[in-house]
């Protein structure tokens, strides 16, 4: 029997640079499965025990159960199935919202063939999360997610560990989206946690994530899973920018086997180069330990040769190893062993902070081409939604914004106005910080989830909303909205009317908001109390599609006129009827909540 097993262990070992799968049947009938790219060793103790152990030196499992035999064998991919809870539990940045919620999900974690930064074969690991409603049968699955997780530091946080924040208020909130989440732990975590991640490594993480969901479709497909006809792909912050990626490496290398219903990008740092200017020009950032892996990622990943003593202050270089590389560490421990209160040219050497300089230079053209517009034919049958907000404390909002204009150069155009166009954007949130901006992001894309398979069918509009939507503007939308009994200019006033009384002039008399004769004072009073000026309401329209000028003077317009009086149903198009749409819509249910909360807050 030692003989026996003795064998087995050099096959295994023999096997382990392909990456293989390991299944190990013990004598109770338990069976567990690992990828070799995991272990450094499987040791039989004289107790009659295995001991598993890692490449970094870690116990990954001890198994106390006694054997008669092991057995290997390749075939099952998925190596885990795990009972989850996802939550959703909006407490973001002190925003006053009491929101919790708890759904039960199957979580399959499973290892699939992709290819790693040096273009040579790797086995990843991914994670597929199927709410239990759905695995059950109680409920019909609408499709699939492609989630790209946001910026991770420690091993545990990896979406195969059960790492899940966002994921979970994605689909665990009161509107319950019927959707499955299929996701990637990215090179670098997982069952390959041992290598460096690759952090903001766009086409690297594009491909983990198209050959995750390519997988993850096989293995439903076997299992004879229905996942429904729609396929989603949404990140948030460096998800973001990975959501972002993955549409680009789909348009130019994926096309013919994935296509995405939509697209739902938040929080990118689209523009690495101009990113990394703006930390550098403002010197501060509120997450200073994205800097220093920015550059250790780009480094390891890309293989540049750079030393970290040119790279970083000397103070910084001895934190690499213990707090980046060793991934034992979240990334708020990370920040405070830096230092939250330093500076940006605390963190990066003189030299990286000289923009001028030629090291700074040089790492300015590679971010350049790891930026999303470059080496991107985009397809414009494809749907985008791009959200950031202006005080982005994180990403600059400057990071984020040349990626509209690539995009309106290359056959997209900009609304504001779901549905409308290829390209809706949303750069109008003027107050909030990275986190917070997260809830406003996370509620528009689950209404859009939600509301999708009642608003498309085959990817076309309803021709309901087809008609609201064609042709208007925003404000004639709200026009039209408020016709079919939506009331958007009740809800815009009850905004209005919690902002603090506007300045008055020499006589006393307040300056209006919508006033013809004291417009730019009204408009430059008005910014003021939102902490904007007129260059930011430009710039703002601008990456909403909204013409300035004449969306002003149609707002006073729209604002001054008599409303109408009885709700008017839209002409019979031969489809569902209006407001049957329309109590399906989470739209109403969120004005609903938006009104109750303003009035119970008293927001300013």
């Amino acid at each position: 029997m030692r003989r026996i097993l003795f064998t087995l262990l050099v096959f295994v070992a023999c096997m382990a640079a392909e990456a293989k799968t390991i299944k190990i049947t013990l004598a109770d009938g338990t069976v567990k499965v690992f990828t070799t790219s995991q272990l450094d060793a499987i040791d039989f103790n004289d107790d009659g025990t295995l001991t598993i152990t890692t490449f970094d030196g870690e116990v990954l499992e001890a198994l106390g159960a006694e054997f008669d035999e092991l057995t290997v064998g390749y075939e099952d991919i998925i190596y885990e199935e795990v009972d989850d809870v996802l939550s959703f539990e909006a407490d973001v940045d002190g925003l006053p919202v009491d929101l919790n919620y708890d759904r039960d999900a199957k979580r399959l974690n499973y290892v699939y063939t992709s290819t790693d930064p040096f273009s040579e074969p790797i086995t990843l690991s991914g994670s597929i999360l199927i709410p239990t409603d759905i695995m059950n049968g109680e409920k019909t699955c609408q499709g699939i997610i492609l989630y790209d997780h946001y910026t991770i530091f420690n091993r545990t946080e990896a979406p195969t560990r059960g790492f899940a924040t966002l994921e979970g208020m994605l689909l665990a909130n009161p509107l319950t989206p019927d959707y499955i989440i299929v996701e990637s732990d990215f090179y670098g975590f997982g069952v390959t946690e041992r290598f460096p991640q690759a952090f903001l490594q766009g086409t690297h993480n594009a491909r983990a994530n198209l050959d995750a969901l390519l997988a993850a479709r096989q293995l439903l497909d076997e299992r004879g899973f229905n996942y429904g006809p729609l396929t989603f792909n949404v990140g948030y912050s460096s998800g973001g920018f990975d959501a972002l990626a993955v549409q680009k490496l789909r348009d130019m290398e994926y096309s013919d086997r994935v296509s995405f219903d939509k697209t739902f990008a938040g929080g990118s740092p689209s523009d690495i180069k101009e990113c990394y200017r703006q930390y550098v020009t403002i010197d501060r950032t509120a997450y200073n330990a994205v800097p220093l892996l920015l550059m250790l990622s780009t480094n390891e990943t890309l293989r540049l040769g750079l030393t970290y003593e040119q790279v970083f202050q000397p103070d910084i270089v001895p934190m690499i190893d213990e707090y980046v590389m060793s991934k034992n560490y979240s990334s708020w421990p990370v920040c405070d062993a830096i230092g939250r209160e330093k500076m940006v040219h605390e963190i990066l050497s003189d030299t990286y902070c000289d923009l001028n300089s030629p090291e700074s230079q040089y790492i300015q053209e590679v971010f350049q081409d790891l930026s999303i517009p470059s080496y991107w034919t985009p397809d414009p049958s494809q749907k985008l939604y791009i959200f950031h907000s202006r005080a982005d404390d994180y990403v600059p909002v400057q990071a984020a914004r040349p990626v509209l204009r690539f995009l309106e150069a290359n056959g997209f155009e900009a609304s504001i106005v779901p549905g409308a166009t290829n390209l809706q954007t949303n750069f109008v949130v003027p107050k909030l910080g990275h986190l917070s901006a997260t809830l406003i992001y996370l509620i528009q894309t689950v209404a859009a989830l939600k509301a999708w398979p009642t608003m498309y069918t085959n990817g076309q509009l309803n021709p309901v909303y087809q008609q609201i939507v064609s042709e208007k503007d925003p404000v004639e939308l709200m026009r039209y909205l408020d016709s079919m009994g939506f009331d958007c200019r009740g809800l815009i006033k009850t905004v209005i009317e919690q902002l603090p009384p506007l300045p008055t002039d020499d006589s006393g008399q307040p300056i209006q908001p919508i006033d013809t004769e004291n417009l730019q004072a009204a408009i430059q009073a008005a910014l003021a109390q939102l902490g904007l000026t007129e260059q930011d309401l430009v710039e703002m329209s601008q990456d909403s599609g909204i013409d300035l000028m004449e969306f002003i003077m149609e707002l006073i317009t729209y604002f001054n006129e008599e409303q109408t009086e009885e709700p008017v149903e839209p002409e019979d198009t031969g489809s569902a009827p209006f407001m049957e749409i329309k109590q399906q819509l989470p739209t109403i249910q969120y004005e609903q909540e938006l009104r109750q909360w303003i009035e119970a807050n008293n927001t300013k």
